[in-house]
């Protein structure tokens, strides 16, 4: 089984507590090192300078041998004459803290270092010394007696008393190196927190966007690169959630697509069976022999009819299916309405018997943003069916007028109108009311569906208006051209 692994900020944790703690124990190696040698050499300093004050031998001893302390340990002296000796063997007895000396005592054995001091006049190092078995820090300096004789003076103090005089100090330094580096493990244990506090959220973000939920919004971080890391998650979900959003609205106009191609298809099928059944039984009735030669004329008039509406059923359905595919070539372009609607009444010139057509547009009215020739198909349909459902006594009007940044224009009749349960229905495919399919006045029931497919392609709106009995206005609303 896989061991599981460590969290991120232990492991951080772990790795500076190794490299801090191989770094603390160079700098305290360095910092003992260092401060050991600045108090031998002070020491060392002081010692000079107190000996560079002294003329006489007389004036620094009591009797011969003395000693005192100078701050930094116990500093002791001696006066060896010039051959590098003790001057007496009481006196280095004294000092030696003995009853006696012999002459292999090391305090008789000369100082190899005298001849030198004699000749630059003050010395000073560190080292052992002939009467001394330690390690301690010396200085040394020539002087003279009462009666004029030269001495050497010699100052020293043992290294270990400087280093237990300075134990305080590296205890100092130890503790502020230990200070520091638990206020240095703090902070990167800070650190870490912050950035696998940020990681987590980021993982948590991805487990959300997994399950679907894009509503994700990480806070602003303290450092740039943690910032951007938030920040990009945030967009990448803000991009998901449109998309997703996107998807599904193309989605469900997919599946609106799909579902007006079965009612297409099955609203068609019906549309055609009829006239297809009717020119059916008509021809079979024919050919079989079982018409009577009186009716032939007449049939022939019937299969003409059912042609003919077999064709604009064809051609309507054609237009509608290019209009919505986008295959309809729609150019919007500002488009002066009076001349397009004066063109559409005198197409029906033709027709002296039916109801008059009127134009109502004055000259305030600014042109619209349309394409010429679908805004012409659009009004030559209303127009037809309004002459379809008015009286040859009634009034057809085609107009226009300003609707604030919109130009509405229409076509209103004082036909026979439209129920209001079928008002809702008109904008459908084969969408023929009771009432007209009863007085035979029904057409294809395409021609509104095609116009608000046209009116849709020119980024306009439709409505309709309606009193039963009183006539139906139905209107068109574009863009103004100068809006």
């Amino acid at each position: 089984m896989a061991q599981p692994k460590p969290p991120l900020a232990r492991m951080i944790l772990r790795h500076h507590l190794v490299s801090a703690a191989i770094t603390l124990g160079v700098v305290m190696l360095v910092l003992l090192v260092a401060a050991d040698y600045l108090a031998i050499h002070a020491t060392e300093h002081e010692m000079a300078l107190e000996l560079r004050a002294l003329s006489q031998v007389e004036d620094s001893l009591e009797p011969a041998c003395s000693l005192m302390g100078l701050g930094h340990g116990r500093v002791e002296r001696i006066v060896l004459d010039m051959s590098g000796r003790c001057t007496s063997a009481q006196m280095l007895a004294a000092q030696m803290g003995t009853a006696h000396t012999t002459s292999s005592s090391p305090g008789l054995t000369p100082w190899n270092r005298t001849a030198e001091v004699l000749k630059v006049g003050q010395l000073q190092g560190s080292g052992k010394l002939p009467w001394i078995g330690e390690p301690v820090v010396w200085a040394a300096k020539t002087a003279t007696t009462s009666t004029g004789e030269p001495r050497i003076l010699v100052e020293w103090s043992r290294v270990s008393a400087i280093r237990a005089a300075s134990s305080s100090a590296y205890a100092t330094v130890m503790l502020v190196t230990l200070i520091a580096f638990a206020a240095s493990a703090l902070l990167i244990f800070r650190t870490s927190r912050q950035l696998t506090g940020v990681i987590g959220q980021v993982s948590a973000s991805a487990k959300r966007m997994a399950k679907g939920d894009f509503q994700i919004r990480l806070p602003e971080q303290a450092t740039a690169e943690l910032d951007d890391m938030a920040t990009a998650v945030t967009a990448l979900a803000n991009d998901l959630d449109q998309t997703t959003a996107a998807l599904q609205a193309e989605h469900q106009r997919l599946q609106r697509l799909e579902e007006m191609q079965r009612q297409f298809v099955a609203d068609a099928s019906h549309e055609l069976r009829a006239p297809l059944t009717s020119m059916s039984l008509t021809l079979d009735t024919w050919c079989d022999g079982l018409l009577n030669p009186e009716k032939q004329p007449e049939a022939l008039l019937q299969l003409r009819r059912e042609s003919k509406r077999l064709g604009n059923l064809v051609a309507g359905l054609l237009d509608l299916s290019r209009i919505e595919s986008g295959r309809e070539r729609i150019v919007v372009e500002p488009t002066v309405l009076r001349d397009v609607m004066a063109e559409v009444a005198e197409s029906f010139a033709w027709t002296p018997t039916g109801p008059a057509i009127t134009v109502e547009v004055s000259d305030t009215v600014p042109s619209a943003l349309a394409d010429r020739d679908a805004l012409y198909r659009v009004l030559r349909n209303l127009v037809e069916n309004a002459l379809r459902f008015t009286e040859p006594t009634g009034q057809v009007t085609l107009w226009a007028q300003q609707d604030g940044e919109h130009v509405r224009l229409g076509v209103t009749d004082t036909g026979c109108g439209i129920a209001p349960d079928d008002l809702p229905r008109i904008w459908d495919r084969f969408s023929r009311s009771e009432s007209a399919r009863a007085a035979g006045k029904a057409g294809s029931g395409l021609g509104l569906a095609i116009v608000k497919a046209l009116v849709s392609a020119m980024g306009g709106a439709v409505g309709a208006e309606s009193t039963p009995g009183q006539g139906t206005t139905i209107w068109v609303q574009l863009r103004r051209a100068d809006a």
